[in-house]
């Protein structure tokens, strides 16, 4: 998040690791609010809350995981450990907006910050979606309607910006 300037008047930003230490609790906070707005979806559609966490999984298990309801070890911890850590890499990304905004000022002001969680959420939702193989996509849409599957992708970014906004200084 820092940009350090040189003699040469070139900006350094900060190494990656420095941006994967803050991009690990915002992934796994906005992973957790995502997960959560599936299950709640989900069951309000009719289905189970564990459903779109299991058919995460369709990537390892294609026959199976679509129809894995239930709590299971095999479907629902695995697919949640797979949507968590795919929630810490988009957090990348917006801990990499966050970084390149050119005024530390606006690194901290809240429309800047939804801005940037809004454009991860969007970019997440296009590459989940329009980019993958199907056997790559999260599985949701097997469960959630697309207002659902919206939902889930808004809940990603609130998620993001949430964490953003309690890591900012105190005045």
């Amino acid at each position: 998040m820092k940009q350090v300037e040189q003699a040469s008047h070139r900006v350094r930003y900060e190494p990656l690791w420095a941006r994967a230490c803050r991009a690990i609790p915002s992934g796994l906070v906005a992973g957790l609010f995502a997960a959560a707005t599936a299950a709640a979806r989900s069951v309000r559609e009719g289905s189970t809350a564990f459903a779109p966490v299991n058919a995460v999984t369709h990537c390892l298990w294609p026959h199976r995981a679509f129809r894995q309801r239930g709590f299971s070890l095999r479907h629902t911890v695995t697919g949640f450990a797979i949507h968590e850590a795919s929630a810490v890499f988009w957090a990348m990304l917006f801990e990499t907006l966050i970084e390149r905004m050119p005024d530390a000022r606006q690194r901290q002001q809240p429309v800047a910050t939804a801005a940037a969680a809004a454009a991860t959420a969007a970019t997440a939702y296009a590459v989940d979606y329009k980019v993958v193989p199907k056997r790559l996509t999260p599985g949701f849409e097997a469960h959630l309607s697309d207002r659902s599957l919206a939902a889930v992708y808004i809940a990603l970014g609130a998620g993001l910006f949430v964490v953003a906004m309690l890591r900012r200084p105190s005045r």
